[in-house]
């Protein structure tokens, strides 16, 4: 069975994975909308707040870490339709951690799930 580390002449893969680390850890501030409240009918007030995420190297793991947090969870509320802090990191934050994790050269091979 092929494996990108066979390819690239690593003894095993952990040591490819060793090969991934950038810095140690990176921080990102990405700000999303939610619904403040929600009259009905299409009618509602949206306010704006930031998801923190920490990108953290784990020799342990081998690879980075992604924690978030929404430090303003406690004004979002999800009885005026708004999801939980997972569904806004899959839903917004997710695509643009990506993108910005690989303009600084980490790619996907490098994230721990």
């Amino acid at each position: 069975m092929w494996t990108e580390y066979d390819n690239q002449g690593f003894a095993n893969e952990d040591d490819y994975l060793r090969t991934l680390k950038k810095d140690d850890s990176y921080h990102f501030s990405y700000s999303f909308e939610y619904i403040a409240k929600n009259y009905g009918n299409d009618n509602y007030d949206i306010e704006t707040t930031n998801m923190e995420v920490s990108v953290n190297w784990s020799d342990a793991e081998l690879g980075y870490v992604i924690s978030f947090n929404i430090p303003e969870m406690y004004k979002i509320d999800a009885s005026q339709g708004n999801g939980s802090e997972m569904e806004f990191y899959k839903d917004d934050v997710y695509w643009r951690l990506k993108s910005d994790l690989e303009d600084i050269d980490i790619g996907a091979g490098a994230i721990v799930i």
